[in-house]
Formats: structure tokens, sequence, C-alpha cells
């Protein structure tokens, strides 16, 4: 079952508000993993409320954008404690960017790449699926169930595997997000919903109608696991 009953997805229609790009975005993520390294005791990657306003002032993000990222670091707040995985935020943040879907998924994946290697392990690539997943249920979109997410980044692996000599890695700056938004799941998910033209699935995989799943329970989609 879908969370949302709206024929296009709420981070299109964000995408079309936002004046942030790319290179703030990536700006915004290195202002904060400085920040993270100047609290002793804590993650690499917990920042507060005080470090993400810095932030964006530092980066002169616009009024209307920071209303919005704003917002989205409330969400991604789980505790109330005024701190988040700034990872989460960013990787969150880059799916809200104007663009193409391809063009904001290979920017959440140049985000979560801090260390800039081209590639994504899969813990990492699961990662950025689940924080997509979590995005799109604070916005009403539809959302997937932990063990079809799971199911979609081994499936990337396994495809990735002829032409990558990395076994447990995917490379994305060689070949692209295709494997990802090519993906029957993903089409399903969100590619189909998101006003780009979507390829017959000739038989492919169709995800059943009870993995999409709209709640906020954070078992069900996969958060902190």
């Amino acid at each position: 079952m879908m969370s949302g009953g709206a024929d296009r997805l709420s981070l299109v229609a964000l995408s079309h508000v936002i004046q942030c790009r790319r290179a703030e975005l990536m700006g915004l993520r290195q202002e904060l993993q400085t920040a993270a390294q100047t609290h002793p005791g804590t993650s690499k990657t917990t920042v507060s409320r005080k470090d993400f306003d810095h932030s964006l002032a530092t980066l002169n993000i616009e009024d209307s954008d920071c209303e919005i990222f704003d917002r989205l670091f409330t969400l991604f707040d789980k505790t109330g404690a005024g701190k988040v995985n700034y990872m989460e935020v960013v990787v969150g943040l880059s799916m809200l960017v104007p663009g193409t879907l391809n063009d904001r998924l290979m920017l959440a994946f140049e985000i979560c790449d801090d260390e800039g290697k081209g590639y994504l392990e899969k813990y990492s690539l699961l990662f950025l699926l689940k924080t997509l997943n979590l995005t799109c249920n604070f916005l009403g979109d539809p959302t997937l169930e932990l063990e079809t997410l799971e199911e979609l980044c081994e499936s990337v692996f396994i495809s990735s595997q002829d032409t990558d000599d990395l076994t447990d890695a995917f490379r994305y700056s060689e070949n692209g997000v295709g494997a990802v938004i090519d993906h029957p799941i993903f089409e399903n998910w969100l590619r189909s919903k998101d006003g780009e033209e979507t390829k017959d699935a000739g038989g492919g995989l169709v995800v059943p109608e009870e993995h999409m799943v709209g709640t906020t329970e954070e078992d069900r989609l996969g958060l902190d696991r």
C-alpha cells in the first residue's frame, strides 16, 4: 500500500521550488563534516542544529531553502535532542534539488562517497536507500519495507559484478546509477511517479503491493538497523 495518493511525488514538487544546487549541497556536506569533528565523544557524523544553521549561513543558502532544510533537520532529529546524522540530512536534501531523477540520485551517491573514491560499498548503498526511504516517509511519498530495500541493494551489486573488479563495491562514477534507477523495484517505487518516461518491465519483477508501506514505524522503514 502506498503512503501517498498523489500521482506525482512530493520530492518532485519540492525540486521545482528549491534554489540550492549540487555545489551548495557538496559544500554543506563539507561544512557539516568539519563541524562533526569538533564534538569529542560523539559519532563522527553527529552535528547540532547550531552547526547546521551556521553552515547554511556560511554558504549563503536562500532563506526559502533554509526553511525547508530546517524542517528536514527537525524530521531527522529522531530523539528531539537537536542533533542529527548530517549524512542522512544531506542525502535526503539531494533528492529535493532541481534536476532529473538520475542527476539527483547521482548527487546522493557523491554525497555518500565522502572520500571521493567513485564507488560505494554495499552498506553505504543500503544506507543511501534507507535514507531516501525515510525522506519519502517524511514527505508522504511511497516507502518500501526494509526487506525490499535489501533486495534492491543486493540485486544492484549482483548485476554490477561482471564489470566491477571490486566484488563488494558499486562503481557509480564509471557505470552511472542506471542499475538502480532502471531496476524494476526502483521504477515501481519512485521512477514511475517522477515525471520521467518509464520502460516496459517486460515481465520483470514488480513490487508486490504488500511491500509498499505507508507507516512511520521505524522497523518497517529499516531505520537504525
